[in-house]
């Protein structure tokens, strides 16, 4: 008997508060709760990004002043839980607390692909972790397995994430179904048969992706399927709101002695406001993930209202900080998620998982994740070639300080900003890779040599 992560009356006192809380309405918690509140910190912390010509931020006690906003947060407002209408309340001192017990390193995986996920400071040259992966994006059935050992080949990847199929068996999949539950397991199966396929049966994996449901994921964790060593995910809702499902599965995850991963993604043009209230609101949701969920390792992906991708300008400072107030500040396994807004074949695809690493490593952060191409929206819009470019970058930003990341993220973002609007989705992978050889095309890696040398040029130490 697999003994449970976290003591069952941890759990009852989650569900206590969503069940007794006091009674918010939706539009009184978005507006009150989330939106005046977070005005009210920014201002009172003197929180100020530049969202004109952004960067890189390397001011410490700016990053101290966003924990210190995001902490209030946390408490003032706590978590919504949309199935009661209740708000779920932590205490300073319950909040502290949970914080103070965080370890300063993780690990996933079995065997030869065991991974030790170790604490990193801004400006560290210390190890980043690299999940890679289609992440979430929808792919047709013919072409799941060979995309999944397209990525899970590249030996430096240390977990993988995976795609989520179109369909089941050639039928609709629909959410909370029978047909959610079967398309989960067919998705992990075609996982694990890649990984065997490459020689790499240890390696943790993220998933499954297919089902929005707690059902279809919560039936793969379990013996034959997902380990306790894979990363199952979870996630708060925006802004700050929790669901029975994402309660269940955390019930789940905990009994089943899981690695949990939790992901928040505040929305920069919404209830948070612009880059300020989503950095506040970025750190508040991984202290309530932690306390509500949870959670060993946590990402934010905030999104742009209308592009949905994360690596809109003026949120790469607004991420940038708040991984460097988490890491200052807690013990917290953080972890970026890029979710560019160009896909497979443009060169500013590069261009923005270049700027997005190039600011969040520096700033602390423990892994790099990715790559979700052409924003995750755009079917089989992924390939192998940006994961690498994106650990080849994680990896030589280990070596800069967030000073010298600072005008390098600008020059990038100068690239790709004007582009963003014209949303370059690119290319599906069957038309920039071989599907027989699992190769990139000759044009597709022209593209990416070229840009690799464009950065070299420019100062990054790529190797």
């Amino acid at each position: 008997m697999i003994k449970p992560k976290v003591e069952i009356s941890e759990f009852l006192a989650v569900l206590d508060k969503a069940e007794r809380g006091p009674m918010v309405d939706i539009k009184e918690w978005d507006q009150v709760y989330i939106y005046e509140t977070i005005k009210e910190l920014v201002s009172k912390h003197e929180i100020k990004l530049d969202t004109q010509d952004p960067g890189v931020p390397s001011d410490d006690a700016l990053a101290d002043r966003v924990f210190q906003a995001a902490f209030e947060l946390a408490v003032k407002s706590g978590v919504y839980c949309t199935d009661t209408q209740r708000r779920m309340i932590w205490t300073e001192e319950e909040l502290q607390t949970v914080l103070d017990r965080i370890p300063e390193e993780v690990q996933i995986g079995e065997g030869e692909e065991t991974r030790t996920i170790k604490k990193r400071l801004p400006d560290q040259d210390a190890y980043v972790t690299i999940g890679g992966g289609p992440w979430g994006v929808v792919i047709p059935e013919e072409l799941f397995l060979p995309m999944t050992i397209a990525y899970a080949q590249d030996e430096k990847t240390d977990f993988i994430c995976t795609g989520a199929l179109k369909s089941t068996y050639g039928h609709p999949i629909r959410a909370g179904s029978p047909w959610d539950t079967l398309a989960c397991w067919q998705e992990i199966r075609l996982t694990f048969d890649a990984l065997d396929q490459v020689g790499r049966p240890g390696l943790s994996v993220a998933g499954p992706n297919t089902s929005a449901s707690a059902i279809g994921t919560v039936t793969t964790v379990t013996h034959g399927a997902l380990r306790p060593t894979d990363w199952n995910n979870n996630s708060f809702m925006s802004e700050l709101k929790v669901s029975y499902d994402d309660l269940i599965r955390t019930c789940h995850f905990i009994q089943t002695g899981s690695f949990v991963h939790n992901f928040y993604n505040p929305i920069f043009g919404g209830y948070a406001g612009g880059a300020e209230g989503v950095a506040v609101a970025h750190v508040a949701g991984f202290i309530l993930m932690k306390a509500c969920l949870f959670g060993d390792a946590f990402n934010a992906g905030p999104s742009h209202a209308h592009m949905s991708c994360d690596t809109f300008p003026a949120l790469i400072p607004a991420q940038a900080v708040a991984y460097q107030a988490l890491s200052r500040n807690t013990n917290i396994t953080c972890a970026n998620f890029t979710r560019p807004n160009a896909g497979p074949g443009e060169e500013d695809l590069l261009y923005e998982v270049a700027a997005y690493q190039l600011a969040t490593v520096p700033s602390g952060v423990e892994v790099a994740k990715g790559v979700q191409t052409a924003t995750g929206k755009n079917e089989a819009h992924c390939t192998p070639l940006e994961v690498r470019f994106m650990r080849q970058v994680a990896h030589a930003a280990e070596k800069l300080s967030r000073e010298e990341a600072d005008p390098l993220v600008k020059k990038l973002i100068a690239l790709y900003k004007d582009g963003q609007q014209e949303m370059k989705f690119g290319k599906r992978f069957d038309q920039v890779y071989d599907v027989d050889t699992l190769e990139p095309t000759q044009a597709w890696l022209n593209t990416y040599e070229s840009v690799s040398e464009e950065l070299v040029n420019l100062g990054v130490p790529l190797s």
